[in-house]
């Protein structure tokens, strides 16, 4: 169910919880979880995100960028996101936002997207299993710990920065 929501919001890191799955569930099963939850959280954003832009004001859609997207064929957006699904570390909201933005349908992004997404899992997964298997627990805590506090620091900093831009 947290693969489905990461890969529906497209922003959360999926090797975390391709590690999480690995860590809990083993190889094989971790790889097949990280996969279907990252190929139906992906249908699930298309249509949230197509639903989202359904929804923005029509002085937004006669932009030239909304025209550009909207004006791509079926064929060059499908291999469009096999190619950028290709790419593990490529963030997948952002490859999901733009094909929704584009005439493509459900069932073409679903096939696309599940192409382009096996073998970047599968390398994924790999590294992944590597750093488990060859990094000590400790260290990994640790570099855990210390990208959730630098996180912490840069968006408490930005609430910060925020709320003293509009107090003066």
């Amino acid at each position: 169910m947290l693969n489905l929501a990461a890969g529906a919001l497209g922003f959360i890191p999926s090797f975390l919880l391709t590690g999480l799955n690995i860590s809990s569930f083993g190889v094989a099963t971790g790889t097949v979880l990280s996969l279907a939850g990252e190929i139906f959280g992906a249908i699930l954003g298309f249509y949230l995100y197509r639903f989202g832009f359904s929804k923005v004001q029509p002085s937004w859609k006669q932009s030239r960028f909304w025209n550009y997207m909207h004006k791509q064929p079926a064929a060059t957006v499908f291999w469009g996101i096999l190619l950028f699904r290709l790419l593990p570390f490529v963030p997948s909201g952002l490859v999901t936002a733009g094909a929704a933005l584009t005439p493509i349908n459900g069932l073409l992004f679903f096939i696309a997207s599940s192409l382009g997404k096996i073998p970047a899992v599968f390398l994924e997964a790999a590294i992944v299993y590597g750093i488990i298997e060859t990094v000590p627990a400790v260290v990994q805590y640790a570099v855990g710990i210390a990208v959730f506090l630098a996180a912490l620091f840069v968006w408490l900093h930005k609430r910060k920065v925020a709320g003293n831009g509009l107090r003066q």
